[in-house]
């Protein structure tokens, strides 16, 4: 029989960008680890950037609920696997509350409508209520009107409240309270003030990057401070734990671990290789990996007797230089390359492995060279959205045809090389549209702009583990043959 999960939870929605999601969330976050509780975080969609914020405040690693990349059930997995040792559970939302990757789609007798992929979406596969986040700083009245229109489409009944954020004054938060509560029927939980103090910069494209915020724990401090003054936390737990129980999902099928000594995988993991899913590693220490973490711009060399590499993303132009300035590791990575052990490469990874990579001042840079390709980074040149994929070839990730999900969200573009390439998929939106093929594979070598969540399929993870397994005892067999072969 299904355990039932029933940890206090919340999911804080928003009616769009910008409207200060990130910024309540991380102050619940603040305001309920000063007193006391043990809090895990959750972002709606592929987003790492906020992640990484959130897993900062909370102090434990911040996992992803993306249904369209995970399903129904690997939501409700991620969720059960990221609330053990928790108290409670802040989800922040992805952009406004019913924005997901489609058209809604009826449920059926009950007339609730799902909008796939969005925040309305999560909270209801994990039974959560919903906060709404409404940006005040230039608004009254009206939005109440938003809140009632958002309350009629939630058919589950799931908002349960409303933040107001950067709210002008008292007496205009007097005004939109008592006309959401009037027209709305949902009790303002809170109005938190604009706080110019607080330095967490935006960018076109989201959040600055964590790793370049010198001023994340004063602005969390500050952001815990605002949310415990300004809302009645104690309401918004006692919202939190009235969270209707949920089914755990059903298990995952084991895949049988293959016999022989532990897989070392190294990670790059640095300010410059940050973006992971957490449970990518986690499934690769399932499969029988033991991760190894390195640091491409401060080691001088990998780590010995390393069996894979995995090279994530997070790459930006602050980096470059000095990635490609650090010769010695260049030359380790190149080495062990020519060995022809598994490397996956993706985003931030493709670009370390190409030829060269320009940046937007016009700058070429020497990379490793391992990808016979050439990329230009620039400013305008945003690519982003769910990919659907198809693997070209049998490789590390699975035999050709096999079907995965991921996400893209670079500034890069291949500007020569393409002619020569084995693309790794062929490649179509969410919607079905085609886009062509996408990556490289050449070898043991899978590289490509898309970033991929295991959590989709667990073989992945496995297939990884077992092709790194195989590489290594092909290359020892060899050097045991051949002792001028190196073995590290």
């Amino acid at each position: 029989m299904l355990e039932e999960v029933t940890v206090p939870r919340l999911v804080v929605a928003g009616v769009s960008s910008g409207s200060g999601k990130t910024s309540i969330s991380l102050g619940l976050v603040a305001a309920l680890r000063n007193r006391g509780r043990t809090v895990q975080t959750f972002k709606v969609g592929p987003d790492f950037i906020d992640c990484a914020y959130l897993a900062h405040a909370s102090r434990r690693p911040c996992r992803n609920l993306d249904s369209w990349m995970l399903g129904d059930d690997g939501v409700r997995r991620s969720l059960v696997q990221g609330i053990v040792g928790a108290d409670c559970v802040v989800v922040e939302g992805a952009m406004g509350v019913f924005d997901g990757h489609g058209s809604s789609v009826d449920l059926g007798v009950t007339s609730m409508r799902s909008f796939p992929g969005s925040s309305a979406e999560v909270a209801r596969l994990i039974a959560a209520p919903v906060v709404l986040v409404i940006d005040a700083w230039s608004m009254g009245e009206t939005a109440a009107a938003i809140a009632l229109g958002i309350k009629q489409l939630d058919t589950a009944g799931s908002v349960v409240g409303v933040i107001l954020n950067s709210v002008p004054s008292d007496y205009r938060r007097r005004v939109i309270e008592d006309a959401v509560w009037s027209m709305a029927r949902l009790p303002v939980l809170g109005a938190v003030p604009r706080i110019d103090a607080v330095r967490i910069p935006e960018l076109r494209t989201g959040l600055l990057p964590l790793t370049q915020n010198p001023h994340v724990d004063e602005a969390i401090d500050q952001l815990g401070a605002a949310v415990e003054r300004h809302c009645d936390v104690d309401l918004i737990e006692r919202l939190m734990s009235r969270a209707k129980p949920m089914h755990e999902p059903h298990a995952r099928k084991r895949v049988p671990l293959a016999s022989g000594a532990p897989v070392r995988i190294g990670v790059a993991f640095d300010d410059a290789f940050c973006f992971y899913y957490a449970e990518n590693l986690e499934l690769l220490e399932e499969a029988g990996a033991e991760v190894i973490t390195f640091s491409p711009l401060e080691d001088r060399a990998l780590p010995r007797d390393l069996d894979a590499v995995y090279l994530g993303g997070g790459v930006s132009e602050t980096y470059i230089a000095r990635l490609a300035g650090n010769h010695s590791f260049i030359e380790s990575f190149r080495r062990f390359h020519a060995l022809g052990l598994p490397i996956y490469a993706e985003c931030g990874g493709l670009l370390y492995g190409a030829r060269s990579v320009r940046t937007s001042d016009g700058f070429e840079h020497r990379m490793a060279g391992i990808v016979p390709v050439d990329v230009a980074m620039e400013a305008g040149a945003l690519c982003t959205g769910y990919r659907d994929l198809r693997v070209a070839s049998t490789c590390m990730l699975g035999p050709t045809g096999t079907r995965l999900r991921g996400h893209e969200f670079h500034f890069s573009r291949v500007r020569s090389g393409t002619e020569s390439l084995n693309p790794a998929y062929s490649m179509h939106d969410s919607y079905g549209e085609p886009l062509g093929c996408e990556g490289w594979i050449s070898g043991n070598i899978v590289a490509s702009f898309v970033h991929l969540h295991f959590g989709q399929e667990p073989e992945i993870a496995h297939r990884f583990v077992d092709t790194a397994r195989e590489a290594s005892r092909i290359r020892r067999s060899r050097a045991a043959e051949r002792p001028e072969i190196p073995v590290a």
